[in-house]
């Protein structure tokens, strides 16, 4: 049955136009898979490196919050070795008053 068909010119250019045409598609199809593909790696490096931004700049509250706390228990126990001492005053009049500055 298919042997008793004529195609004709016209028949037969139709057949190539229409397998030139899929061909083009698909090898286009393929191009655009590969750069997706290309894209979605590239999405996943960044967003990894996002992540890792997020994780490296998390809150410091609970940290400083530590150290404040470790901070006020030295400044109890140095006050409690040496309680009724003051800081030495430091700067160019060491705690002078004006009238005790000579000009």
């Amino acid at each position: 049955m298919i042997a008793s068909v004529d195609l004709g010119p016209a028949t037969i250019a139709t057949f190539v136009g229409v397998a030139l045409i899929v061909a083009v598609l698909a090898l286009y199809l393929t191009y655009i898979s590969v750069i997706l593909r290309h894209v979605s790696f590239t999405l996943g490096t960044v967003l990894v490196g996002v992540r890792a931004i997020a994780h490296q700049t998390q809150p410091m509250g609970p940290v400083v919050k530590g150290l404040v706390s470790d901070i006020q228990a030295i400044q109890d126990d140095l006050g409690a070795l040496v309680p009724d001492s003051q800081p030495a005053r430091r700067g160019l009049h060491s705690g002078r008053t004006p009238a005790q500055i000579r000009p």
